[in-house]
């Protein structure tokens, strides 16, 4: 008979058994590190390849850590909106380039005959922007309802014809400029003899690939992740129980 033993057998059971729990532990934390610094660097991107972005477009990647039982760390678009657009819907032409999706403000004009099919809006050259090159949602607002744009139900921003209505004076202010009999934009009135178009309306807005979202992801990951991972597990090893 030939008996094969390994001295301190149970001693290195026990020492296999608590690397292994420690393995898993260095690898959710390597794993959310690496997406940390994979979102910064998506994040310091789009201060690059955009113009003056917003809050809303920085602040539109949410983390999701890795953990012993998920071993997956990932770096997501937020899909909820704040009385705007969730950021799927306007960074994902961005990142994956192609046609801009239809916005409600051009779905409720569409509703109500006022935009034609396959127009879209754009600021004009009258348009008043703010510091990140943008027309504020009053604004739009104002011009909307001039031409009794809003086709929601329930919604009561429209112009009208009574007092208060009239007061604001947004029905005589803003009209829907034509060109020949079609419809080229929405107009504001600043005087008897001025006028300039604040939304022009103009075919479909496509995109190019601007933000590498998927590139710069995989950069960060070749760069970083053995480091972290080597980095967590000697910490873990060193303060394990």
């Amino acid at each position: 008979m030939i008996k094969v033993t390994l001295e301190g057998a149970k001693a290195a059971s026990e020492y296999l058994t608590k690397a292994e729990k420690q393995v898993r532990f260095a690898t959710a934390v390597a794993l959310t590190r690496t997406a940390q610094l994979a979102k910064g660097a998506v994040e310091k991107e789009m201060r690059s390849v955009f113009d003056r972005p917003t809050r809303w477009t920085l602040n539109s990647l949410r983390l999701i850590p890795a953990k012993r039982d998920r071993l997956v760390a990932r770096v997501e678009m937020k899909n909820e909106a704040d009385k705007s657009a969730p950021a799927t819907k306007w960074l994902n032409p961005e990142i994956e380039g192609g046609p801009r999706p239809e916005k409600a403000s051009e779905r409720n004009l569409r509703q109500k005959g006022v935009l034609p099919s396959g127009r879209f809006i754009v600021p004009g050259k009258g348009a008043k922007l703010d510091r990140f090159g943008n027309m504020t949602k009053g604004a739009i607002t104002k011009a909307m309802s001039g031409v009794g744009g809003f086709a929601e139900q329930g919604y009561s921003a429209n112009a009208t014809n009574s007092r208060r209505s009239r007061a604001k004076g947004n029905a005589k202010r803003y009209f829907v400029m034509r060109r020949g009999g079609t419809p080229i934009g929405i107009a504001e009135r600043t005087s008897r003899s001025r006028m300039h178009i604040i939304l022009a309306f103009v075919r479909h807005p496509t995109y190019s690939k601007r933000l590498d979202f998927y590139g710069i992801g995989d950069k960060v990951v070749k760069r970083h992740l053995k480091d972290e991972f080597e980095k967590a597990y000697a910490k873990a090893m060193r303060t394990a129980r």
